[in-house]
């Protein structure tokens, strides 16, 4: 399956470009974090969260659309 995924913050610079289609082998979380970890070796040594619809994934959660946000670490304030 094909998604779109858009980059913020230090990710762009990461991977230099704002979003990019991926392909993932399952609709999952753990299904775009390891497509993205093969596309971007850093990542797999980074913390970042994957976002749909305005709201943060958890690790368990299954897509229901195809275009997520994926963000750098943040803290509020």
């Amino acid at each position: 399956m094909n998604i779109t995924v858009t980059y913020f913050g230090k990710l762009i610079e990461l991977t230099g470009r704002t979003s990019e289609d991926i392909t993932i082998e399952e609709s999952s979380v753990v299904g775009v974090k390891t497509a993205l970890e093969k596309a971007h070796p850093a990542f797999k040594n980074m913390t970042y969260q994957l976002a749909e619809n305005n709201s943060i994934l958890q690790q368990e959660d299954t897509l229901q659309t195809r275009a997520l946000d994926v963000f750098p670490p943040f803290s509020g304030g």
